[in-house]
């Protein structure tokens, strides 16, 4: 029997919360908001508090307009607490915490860094909370950034899966992603020293259901990119199940779509959600920089 493809009903609720300092308006049903009335480099400590909280729901925000310096992004970014470390990248000068994300526009590559479904660095024994990323230079289209609710994707599956997943460990590694990006691309993927690489590859075991520290969500924690196996369980019995709630995480209802702008700055709660950044855009430059929180 064919198998139908249904659309998922019911346990959406993206509605903005009211704020005093800040305006929020949603971007999706699933996940997803942009939030304005505010200056980044000059914010109060009540509408920080907002900005928090209204991530928290939304799982990614964004705001327009801010053209941060590499210092005004870090300090903004450190208000959430401490940096994660980077296995990638050292920095920019004078700023250890800022990775720049760069692509030129004479750059041609069917890899690219993000190009597929993925939660930053799972492969840390701590991984990151929060990603913000600010945009400098953006194509005139193409570059689109998704992201897909795990936490609703848990909710909408059936208790006895619930059940069975809860208990289990996902192994998380970097190994399977780099050798495909070194074949495609020809070149080792650049790892921050020779230390970072080694752990990447080695990996970390972390729930499969992880609990929200602030809003007690259940969310499923796996992706395509640095998901290798699940603890305890042969590669013939995990992989059918990794598979599984990957296509259902990343199922089109459960996701919010971002045409980026220079200028932007976005933030998203890893521990909640999953992203993708589209590599459609040869021919023009994107600069980024981000910064992760632990």
């Amino acid at each position: 029997m064919r198998e139908i493809r249904l659309s998922p009903s019911g346990a959406f609720d993206n509605s903005a919360r009211h704020h005093r300092f800040i305006d929020v308006r949603p971007i999706a049903a699933a996940m997803g908001a942009e939030a304005s009335g505010v200056n980044l480099a000059d914010l109060s400590d009540g509408a920080f508090g907002e900005i928090r909280q209204a991530l928290c729901r939304h799982k990614m925000l964004f705001i327009r307009s801010q053209h941060l310096t590499h210092a005004e992004h870090e300090r903004f970014a450190a208000r959430f607490g401490d940096f994660a470390p980077d296995a990638y990248t050292q920095g920019v000068a004078g700023h250890r915490n800022v990775q720049p994300v760069i692509k030129e526009a004479d750059h041609r590559s069917k890899a690219m860094f993000g190009s597929g479904w993925h939660t930053d660095s799972p492969f840390l024994p701590s991984p990151p909370s929060i990603t913000i990323l600010r945009s400098v230079e953006v194509p005139p289209y193409g570059g689109d950034t998704v992201w897909a609710d795990c936490a609703l994707a848990m909710r909408m599956l059936s208790p006895a899966m619930q059940n069975m997943l809860r208990p289990l460990k996902v192994l998380m590694s970097a190994r399977s992603n780099a050798f495909t990006q070194e074949k495609i691309a020809g070149k080792p993927l650049a790892f921050a020293d020779t230390e970072s690489r080694d752990a990447a590859f080695t990996g970390t075991a972390h729930p499969l259901v992880r609990v929200h520290p602030e809003t007690g969500e259940e969310a499923l924690y796996i992706d395509e990119v640095y998901a290798s196996g699940i603890d305890g369980m042969t590669e013939a019995e995990s992989r059918p199940l990794l598979d599984f709630l990957v296509r259902h995480i990343t199922q089109h209802g459960f996701t919010c779509r971002l045409r980026w702008e220079a200028g932007m700055v976005v933030m998203w709660d890893n521990r909640s959600c999953l992203h993708i950044a589209a590599n459609d855009f040869d021919g023009f430059r994107r600069e980024m920089y981000r910064t992760t929180l632990a």
